[in-house]
């Protein structure tokens, strides 16, 4: 149901769509780790911006993007070797504007999206808590729920739980989830 695991990053408004994980090649190229549902997702792009902790933002031009079997390789204008780009790229964020960011399939949602959405309980028409965060396991999205009394609950993002979500609301609404809200269960 959740679509990218893009993150916002610490920038307002910005979404990550991409980690810069590996130097390759001779010429400055680097493996980028997709943060996107979209696997041509940087095929598009002209510009990214940087983001590495403790330094400052740094807007990117990309010079060219190609396919590897690990995922995109990306080169950079004005990066040209691969001492250069472990020492500038690597550890980095590729972000873009959050109007910029690709659409989704129908019934998807990015995860800068679900999180802080209240959590409604269908069948006893009561608030829950709120979306912290969302925990990408291997079988399905899980949501972490802070109840309004504290703690932590976890509640699968598959349709035999949650019945909607509106996101210009910012309300999901869940059912069958009261004994995972009973009490000492969250804590």
């Amino acid at each position: 149901m959740t679509g990218s695991a893009a993150p916002k990053r610490d920038s307002p408004g910005r979404v990550a769509v991409g980690y810069v994980a590996r130097a390759k090649g001779v010429r400055g190229e680097v493996g980028i780790q997709l943060l996107s549902w979209d696997p041509e997702r940087f095929h598009g792009l002209r510009r990214v911006r940087l983001e590495r902790t403790g330094e400052p933002d740094r807007e990117l031009k990309i010079q060219h993007c190609r396919s590897d079997a690990r995922g995109p390789l990306i080169k950079f204008t004005g990066i040209d070797t691969p001492e250069a780009a472990r020492q500038q790229l690597v550890g980095g964020y590729l972000t873009v504007a959050g109007e910029d960011v690709a659409p989704l399939p129908e019934g998807a949602f990015y995860v800068f999206d679900v999180i802080g959405c209240e959590v409604w309980d269908q069948d006893l028409d009561v608030r829950r808590g709120v979306v912290l965060e969302v925990l990408a396991m291997p079988s399905t999205d899980v949501y972490a729920v802070r109840p309004d009394g504290g703690g932590e609950v976890l509640i699968p993002a598959v349709k035999n739980f949650v019945v909607s979500i509106d996101t210009e609301a910012q309300r999901i609404t869940v059912q069958g989830v009261a004994e995972l809200f009973k009490e000492g269960k969250g804590s």
